[in-house]
């Protein structure tokens, strides 16, 4: 039914309606969109790389590297807080990880990163981990706009995969 219902939009409105979402959000929800498309673009490359459609894989591989590079260049330049440097060397790990598994089309090191990056954003760890990731970052509502209206990560949005679960929660 989800799916249904997205398909029937067109990808200008889903971004309006994430925009719609951010003004509405906390900082700690707009941490976990980010996060969650991050998860998205992980799972179009997994598929992409599963099924040999390398225009998904390079689609998905872009879309997480874009929105990893925004989240480690909005991290606080001037902290000294040990969570900074851990988030710094995570978004860096993840995205050097992201480009090896793209060059090898290595679905089990997509499935890795993206198991790795969902122990962090679920429940026990999520509530720490998205205060930390706001505490050391400097976003505005502005910046996320921005980011959801770039080429690389609306085209993320707009398009669906009906193996995917949309967004996390995987319920129709």
């Amino acid at each position: 039914m989800t799916n249904q219902w997205f398909e029937a939009i067109a990808p200008e409105m889903i971004e309006d309606l994430f925009e719609d979402l951010l003004v509405e959000a906390s900082e700690e929800e707009h941490a976990s969109i980010l996060f969650n498309l991050l998860q998205n673009c992980l799972g179009l490359a997994t598929r992409g790389a599963q099924t040999g459609q390398e225009a998904l894989q390079r689609d998905g591989v872009v879309g997480a590297v874009v929105i990893l590079s925004f989240l480690r260049e909005h991290l606080r330049s001037d902290s000294s807080d040990p969570a900074n440097g851990v988030l710094r060397r995570f978004y860096s790990a993840a995205h050097r990880q992201i480009i090896k598994a793209h060059r090898d089309a290595a679905v089990g090191r997509f499935r890795e990163i993206s198991a790795s990056i969902a122990k962090v954003i679920q429940k026990p760890y999520s509530t720490c981990f998205y205060h930390n990731c706001m505490q050391e970052s400097v976003i505005t509502k502005l910046d996320l706009k921005r980011l959801i209206r770039s080429p690389d990560v609306s085209q993320v949005i707009g398009r669906l995969d009906h193996a995917m679960p949309t967004f996390s929660g995987g319920a129709e």
